[in-house]
């Protein structure tokens, strides 16, 4: 048996085995925090089989790690643990042991850290694509980004369906196949894979984010006439006349030949597409201008509206595509 400095107390009442290693800790303390803890504390000091340093020892089944990682969120406060740049891994791990502990407080804190990377609303996940890697990428591996199979699965174990519909929207992103083959975590070396009923609601929220796409297409942009204020339509120049039209008629050319796949190495991401209608039609000097062929103010006035008004849709259907009830969703 080793045991773990960090977490080992000289006036410590209580040892904790996990594996070979165990941790010299308090039990009013652990207590305070757990009531299931609390119990299975009282069940080992009772009666205890074993020993350790003199103390009563309460076995518990989970890695040494993943024990430290919950001791620390007790001792030092789970803000201390979040400051590292595995804090989404870390926090994916607190939250699976304050649901099998019955700690409340741990479990909420660590839901809403989670739910950073995997929101609720369209204006959080427009800042996670901001600053959060695209999965799979080295940068993702750097911060230890949970895989969104991963992150499924912890959120059926724990009842935490509010992360479930951002994180099937990023396995939308992936084409079905690696999403069938699953994935191994490179920290553990362990295969995860979806549940098969999971992934026959994976396949079906595709389908409906795909149809809503291509409606989408059709209705804002295809057929899409300038607007009553247009600026062009009143020129004397037959070609000036059609610009804004033509416009429309290059992003949705842009869109069927799947430029957005081809830049973003992304299969399937709505989102970021109808965001890329309004880069096309970015101002000229901007970073995001890839379009010379821009309408006039008044139709990309209109056009962002129509755009934004489609993302919010889409983003609140995801949960009904997806066949996941979660009512603070959007």
């Amino acid at each position: 048996m080793r045991r773990r400095p960090s977490l080992f107390f000289e006036d410590g009442n209580i040892a904790i085995l996990a594996g070979k290693s165990y941790f010299l800790v308090h039990r009013g303390f652990l207590s305070r925090h757990s009531g299931y803890l609390a119990g299975l504390i009282k069940d080992a000091s009772s009666c205890p089989p074993m020993t350790l340093e003199g103390r009563p020892v309460l076995h518990l089944p989970d890695s040494p790690d993943d024990v430290s990682l919950l001791l620390h969120s007790m001792y030092d406060g789970l803000s201390t643990l979040l400051s590292l740049e595995s804090n989404v891994r870390i926090a994916s791990t607190l939250l699976r042991l304050s649901s099998r502990y019955a700690m409340d407080n741990l479990f909420n804190d660590t839901l809403a850290v989670l739910c950073k990377a995997w929101p609720t609303t369209l204006a959080l996940w427009n800042r996670r694509e901001r600053q959060l890697p695209k999965i799979g990428s080295e940068a993702a591996q750097s911060i230890s980004m949970p895989h969104p199979i991963t992150i499924v699965n912890l959120a059926r174990e724990v009842d935490a369906p509010e992360l479930i519909p951002a994180a099937f929207y990023e396995l939308c992103r992936l084409l079905p196949s690696v999403v069938v083959t699953g994935h191994t975590d490179p920290f553990d070396t362990k295969s995860y894979r979806l549940s098969t009923g999971d992934l026959v609601l994976l396949l079906q929220g595709r389908e409906a984010a795909s149809r809503f796409f291509s409606t989408f297409i059709v209705n804002e942009l295809e057929n899409r006439r300038p607007s009553d204020s247009c600026f062009n339509r009143r020129h004397q120049e037959p070609a000036q006349r059609r610009v804004c039209t033509g416009a429309f008629q290059l992003i949705t050319f842009e869109l069927l030949q799947d430029v957005n796949g081809l830049i973003t190495g992304r299969t399937a991401d709505p989102l970021l597409a109808m965001q890329e209608v309004l880069s096309m039609q970015a101002d000229l000097g901007t970073l995001e201008a890839r379009n010379v062929f821009r309408a006039c103010d008044a139709c990309r006035q209109e056009l962002t509206m129509s755009v934004h008004t489609a993302r919010n849709r889409f983003w609140d259907s995801l949960p009904e595509w997806f066949g996941i009830e979660v009512p603070s969703w959007g």
